[in-house]
């Protein structure tokens, strides 16, 4: 094998690298490294080698990390690539706080916010601890609420993002509870009510009870609480609260939902022995981590440390014995970097990255991995090897915490009740927008292919994307003609329409919105008890979609054990994005006359 000048980061392990591996990348994967990646100066395998070298225990862990990179088995999240083993950022992907109810506690989670949002960090806060406008206050005045707060925090991020390379972003979370959690649910609404309660830059998700769904499912009332003595604020029909999360998710895709009592039933049994639980997520809905002041009486802002697998490399790293415990070490190494270099202004997150030493492996390509193997995505097969992949990683995953503990010491959280973990949480499952292109186009996520065929734009210029494996299947037919893409791309990415494919063939070729959306929430009840935190998961639905329907798919997510909903995409509706979207995603309709480019938001720090 002939290898080109080794890369070796200052006082880190030396790399040599394989210059033709760059034929692994596609024109689109080249274009996104070079785009907000690559470092002065600097090429592809120099980059995949600068992560591996800072990132690792020795030599050879050193060069096996870059061979799994660079044959595309799998790749950090967004700021572990462009920031390991550079002065430029730190590695960690976003973080999640909660402000306590007093001015000073709003003050310092605006503080730490600014911080945060600086260092390019996406935001999850948890704002359910404030009194709700109208109550009173020591000073025996009455409280504006939650609104006018979360507003300032609007305009920080704001601030924020157009000051730096890598804009901040946030998502704001309110238990479903809280006496103003019905003007909550409409705030990225940008019509309808006071222009001064929106707060149209931000994301927001809401913290779902077990309780609420049983009081949905029963036809009850809900009493809304206050938070500061539980009393009863107001009384509202359940159905009729559940029926405008579900409005406003069709028509803004949005808010984010985060069935907590799932969460917190599947915590560690350490953080349980704590007292400690979990009360809002992040920007993608996909980390479930304990915030605020900890049984030891310390304040925590929980971060992300992710990384995610390639399954459709699976055959190629199944069998590799090294290979699930070295990305447990690489992000055993980001978490000591992050706590090493943070700045005293993220003291909250370095002591909760110290105490649980929680990491997020996650995974992508699943679609893809099912296409290749001509699986469709509605069949029990996709489910056997769902199951089958997931149990696989989560073995993997729960053998290197041991492991890591016996070599360098339990973390705190779980040391303290004499339990032999390295890490708290191990895995989640965020939506890699950005990184499955680098990895040579595979499928984002866990999450079904939008269509077989688009353009994206990016700062080097617009990309024709088309499905791999459909590309081999109409080699296959003698059907790989450009007459015959143009059809794809007039129908919307659709290949339904095509007479020469059999019915199996179109069903494994069904993109996202042509799929029954019980399938994803099957795939991702079947795949829960195997992640330890959360999924991504996006939904997409028609705008007509019959209400009966839209409710169902949503509430067999809860009654299945799903942890939380993403995005709801849905086809011909005009979402309230902000202006600021960065990663565009392709939308696809079926029979549409031609094909359209649509903006997504999406935070690329879990990309």
């Amino acid at each position: 094998m002939l290898f080109k000048e080794a890369v070796q980061v200052k006082d880190h392990s030396r790399v040599e690298t394989v210059p033709t591996r760059d034929s692994l990348l596609t024109d689109f994967g080249k274009a996104t490294l070079t785009d907000r990646y690559l470092m002065p100066d600097e090429n592809f395998q120099d980059l995949f080698a600068r992560v591996a070298s800072y990132f690792s225990d020795d030599q050879a862990h050193a060069q096996r990390l870059y061979d799994y990179m660079s044959q595309l088995w799998f790749m950090p999240a967004t700021p572990i690539l462009s920031n390991g083993g550079t002065k430029r950022g730190l590695p960690i992907s976003c973080f999640l706080n909660e402000a306590s109810d007093s001015l000073q506690g709003i003050v310092n989670l605006w503080n730490e916010n600014v911080w945060l949002a600086s260092k390019g960090g996406g935001i999850g806060s948890y704002w359910g601890n404030l009194r709700s406008i109208g109550e009173t206050v020591s000073t025996n005045g009455k409280t504006s609420g939650i609104i006018p707060f979360i507003r300032v925090m609007d305009s920080q991020t704001l601030a924020i993002s157009q000051g730096s390379l890598r804009r901040g972003s946030a998502a704001v979370y309110l238990p479903v509870s809280h006496p103003e959690i019905e003007e909550f649910i409409e705030i990225r609404r940008p019509t309808g009510g006071d222009p001064n309660r929106k707060a149209l830059n931000l994301h927001h998700g809401i913290a779902i009870s077990n309780a609420f769904m049983r009081a949905v499912e029963n036809d009850e009332e809900w009493a809304l609480l206050s938070p500061h003595d539980n009393s009863v604020q107001k009384t509202l029909s359940a159905r009729g609260l559940w029926v405008r999360m579900l409005t406003a998710r069709i028509e803004t895709g949005e808010p984010y939902m985060l069935f907590s009592d799932h969460v917190n039933d599947a915590i560690p049994e350490h953080h349980k022995l704590a007292g400690l639980n979990v009360k809002t997520s992040n920007l993608c809905c996909e980390i479930t981590l304990p915030t605020g002041q900890d049984h030891l009486g310390n304040e925590r802002t929980a971060v992300c440390c992710l990384s995610s697998i390639n399954l459709e490399k699976y055959n190629d790293w199944k069998d590799n014995e090294l290979f699930i415990t070295d990305l447990m070490r690489f992000l055993d190494n980001v978490l000591d970097d992050f706590i090493e270099r943070a700045p005293d202004s993220m003291v909250r997150a370095t002591y909760a990255a110290m105490r649980e030493r929680s990491v997020g492996l996650g995974a992508m390509g699943f679609h893809s991995f099912l296409q290749d193997r001509m699986i469709p995505f509605e069949s029990v097969m996709a489910q056997v090897w769902n199951k089958r992949i997931f149990k696989h990683i989560q073995d993997g995953v729960n053998a290197a915490s041991k492991l890591l503990a016996a070599e360098k010491g339990a973390c705190p959280d779980a040391a303290d009740y004499g339990i032999n973990e390295r890490f708290s949480n191990k895995t989640a499952i965020a939506p890699t927008a950005s990184i499955s292109i680098i990895c040579g186009g595979t499928s984002p996520g866990i999450e079904p292919i939008p269509a077989n065929s688009f353009t994206q734009k990016t700062l080097s210029g617009s990309f024709n994307v088309r499905s791999q494996a459909l590309t081999r299947l109409l080699i296959k037919k003698g059907r790989n003609k450009d007459e015959i893409w143009s059809s794809i791309a007039i129908n919307g990415g659709s290949i339904q329409h095509f007479d020469f494919l059999d019915s199996h063939e179109k069903d494994v070729f069904k993109t996202a919105f042509e799929l029954d959306q019980r399938w994803v929430i099957e795939h991702a009840a079947d795949r829960a008890p195997m992640v330890d935190q959360a999924q991504s998961i996006n939904l997409f639905l028609a705008a007509d979609i019959h209400k009966r329907d839209l409710h169902q798919i949503h509430f067999q997510a809860w009654k299945k054990g799903v942890k939380s909903l993403y995005y709801c995409r849905s086809l011909s509706i005009q979402r309230a994005e902000s202006s600021e979207s960065h990663v565009p995603m392709a939308k696809s309709k079926p029979l549409v006359r031609r094909q359209e480019a649509m903006d997504y938001e999406e935070c690329l720090s879990c990309q």
